[in-house]
């Protein structure tokens, strides 16, 4: 975490060393069903030919691949961009290298799950997230439009997408994070995967990077690539948006929601 931080995470890559780095928040269990939002403030420093994703939401239990409804709010795969992914699935777009450099960046992201169970992947500055806060309440991108999954699953999208019309239930609720026995949980991961071998994943996201004279599946021995993602708010339908966490997580996990984060907000008004 970052100091005094208990909704942040940081993480830094040792140049001369290939490795991979990867902290998550696995006691603290997201129901599906309850979860609304996502929001965060993200910063990058030295990550060009790196993969790494500052912040995702992994399914407990994962199958079925690009279903898997695996949610990559914010990942550099390939190592030459930053991705509004989802494990290949649903839309995913790249964000413009003159909005979001991998050499050097800082941000806001949000992830909203709407009442059709569709979910979508927004980022944007923080000048334009604390406009969203000054008009709303609390600091997010502004929410993408759309009148169903084919409207929002449009290619022209710059937002991310994910929704199915290929199964039923279409929404995230069908996918493979809630079905076949599966929990309908998920968890939030921060990594940086800069090593030598890996899974069809490591095949997919460790492209070549030209301008940095990287081979694919080669690690990035020169980088510092440092992620950072801070002000961490999950939210859900409990009082002011606070999330109903999965049975059995501990209540540390409050920091993670909004019941904290206002009373820090308060803290930080009254001092």
């Amino acid at each position: 975490m970052c100091a005094g931080g208990a909704n942040s995470v940081r993480l830094e890559l040792t140049p001369g060393t290939a490795e991979c780095l990867v902290a998550s928040a696995d006691q603290c269990k997201i129901p599906m069903h309850d979860f609304t939002r996502l929001d965060y403030d993200f910063a990058i420093d030295g990550c060009d030919g790196v993969w790494a994703a500052p912040l995702w939401m992994s399914p407990d239990t994962w199958q079925w691949g690009a279903g898997s409804g695996e949610i990559d709010s914010l990942e550099f795969c390939g190592r030459d961009a930053a991705h509004l992914n989802f494990a290949g699935g649903g839309h995913q777009t790249i964000v413009a290298p003159s909005q979001l450099a991998l050499s050097r960046a800082n941000g806001h992201l949000t992830v909203r799950k709407d009442g059709a169970g569709i979910v979508t992947i927004v980022a944007c500055s923080a000048s334009e997230a604390r406009a969203q806060a000054a008009a709303l309440g609390s600091a997010q991108c502004v929410a993408p439009v759309y009148t169903g999954c084919a409207d929002c699953m449009n290619a022209s999208n710059t937002y991310g997408c994910w929704c199915n019309d290929a199964t039923s239930p279409k929404h995230i609720y069908g996918s493979g994070g809630c079905q076949n026995g599966a929990d309908c949980m998920w968890t939030l991961v921060s990594d940086i995967w800069n090593g030598v071998s890996g899974d069809q994943g490591f095949a997919s996201c460790m492209t070549a990077v030209p301008s940095v004279n990287l081979s694919a599946r080669v690690p990035n021995l020169q980088s510092h690539c440092a992620i950072s993602v801070e002000n961490i708010v999950v939210r859900g339908g409990g009082v002011n948006g606070s999330l109903q966490w999965g049975a059995g997580s501990p209540t540390a996990c409050a920091a993670l929601t909004t019941s904290v984060a206002a009373r820090l907000r308060h803290v930080q008004k009254v001092v």
